[in-house]
């Protein structure tokens, strides 16, 4: 049995692999947002994804339902929109940081180094 295929049909499944290839690349796998830095007023979107604040005495409002939150460094004030099942990871010296989710669950919270506080927002 001998299969033929002309040029148009070639090019058209070429085309198609290639878009497919495309359309694979640009899908992006989790939302992150990230602020690195000193002495920062911001505010992140994390999209339903992670968010991450590194540095020091920043002062930072995380919006988007986070299912993971990480702050790293000293002195920083996190005020935080947590999905109903996430987790805050603390580390480093005289963190605050401040959290509300959906309901009455609370986020799985780790917390290390001295002074610092992880508390449900009032």
């Amino acid at each position: 049995m001998m299969i033929m295929a002309n040029k148009s049909s070639f090019r058209i499944a070429a085309t198609g692999a290639a878009l497919f290839a495309c359309v694979a690349v640009m899908t992006p796998a989790h939302a992150q947002a990230v602020l690195e830095g000193s002495g920062e007023h911001s505010t992140l979107d994390c999209a339903g994804g992670k968010a991450s604040v590194t540095g020091t005495d920043n002062q930072v409002t995380v919006e988007g339902a986070c299912t993971h939150l990480t702050v790293e460094g000293s002195g920083n004030v996190v005020i935080a929109q947590m999905a109903a099942q996430s987790t805050i990871k603390v580390e480093g010296i005289s963190n605050k940081v401040s959290w509300r989710t959906p309901g009455k669950t609370a986020p799985k919270v780790s917390s290390a180094g001295v002074g610092n506080s992880v508390t449900r927002a009032r």
